[in-house]
């Protein structure tokens, strides 16, 4: 008989199978990304019933199957009940984002504990009341781009590390390339430029205030005032995150996208990410 394996999970994505059984893709914080199938999951005198819920953390244990890449999942339970974010329509649209990022982040049989951790802590935040959704989940993108290797340069240049001056005007504007990795001095724009690459213009209080927001967390943007920099701020995140995943989450495509306003993003696409110009602002 095959061993058994055990680990603390969040559910990222959960099919029927059959008239009564679910198959279910649980992030791991020992196993990585994992396929289960849970049969019989839909009877009400099953042991998984009302067990495999999404935003829960679980305690289950597994064991393979030789004739599938779905292992069988033998017993589970609820550790963490989060009951407040099914309850609130912002919370569970940002949770849901958080678990689909979870499936593009986790890799099968890769332990990654800063992932596990990250996702698990930005589902307790959004079950806590009252709850800003919106900026929990900008904080959560940075961090799971900071985690997978791919967090944009928002206070020095991409390219030579010469560190950013701090905006004095709110107007100010910068270079940056998502394709260069992000903000870029001058010199380095204009080399960049030269070898094809694509480089706009976005105001520099934006990157200054996603910086802030990944370092402290949710209340750095919360003050009343700040929702025009709030929604730039979003905008751009998600972008740099599209850019990178090469699409659009499904779970962000009923999130509205910030009307853009003079002086705000302006990126027709996620290429983009920055008003094209073909004049660069002083170093």
């Amino acid at each position: 008989m095959a061993v058994s394996t055990s680990s603390r999970a969040l559910l990222l994505k959960r099919s029927p199978y059959g008239e009564t059984s679910l198959v279910v893709q649980v992030l791991t914080r020992d196993h990585g990304l994992v396929s289960l199938l849970a049969r019989g999951a839909y009877r009400p005198t099953s042991r998984f019933f009302a067990v495999l819920d999404l935003f829960d953390t679980l305690e289950l244990e597994w064991r393979p199957r030789r004739s599938s890449d779905l292992a069988l999942l033998v017993s589970g339970d609820r550790r963490v009940l989060r009951r407040s974010i099914p309850r609130d329509l912002e919370a569970y649209r940002a949770g849901l984002a958080a678990l689909e990022a979870g499936q593009f982040g986790g890799r099968a049989g890769a332990r990654d504990h800063e992932l596990y951790d990250l996702l698990e802590s930005t589902l307790d935040r959004l079950d806590a009341a009252p709850v800003r959704a919106d900026l929990e989940l900008i904080v959560f993108d940075l961090r799971f781009l900071a985690s997978q290797g791919l967090a944009p340069a928002l206070e020095a240049c991409a390219a030579c590390g010469r560190p950013a001056p701090v905006p004095h005007d709110p107007r100010e504007k910068t270079a940056f390339s998502a394709e260069r990795g992000g903000r870029l001095c001058r010199h380095c724009a204009l080399a960049a430029r030269a070898e094809g690459a694509r480089v706009g213009l976005l105001p520099a209080q934006v990157l200054v205030a996603a910086a802030l927001m990944g370092r402290e967390g949710a209340d750095a943007l919360r003050d009343r005032g700040l929702e025009s920099l709030r929604a730039a701020v979003r905008d751009f995140v998600e972008r740099f995150l599209e850019y990178h995943l090469e699409r659009r989450p499904k779970a962000r495509r009923r999130l509205p996208r910030p009307r853009r306003r003079s002086g705000a993003l302006a990126a027709p696409t996620a290429d983009d990410h920055a008003e094209r110009s073909h004049d660069l602002p002083p170093s």
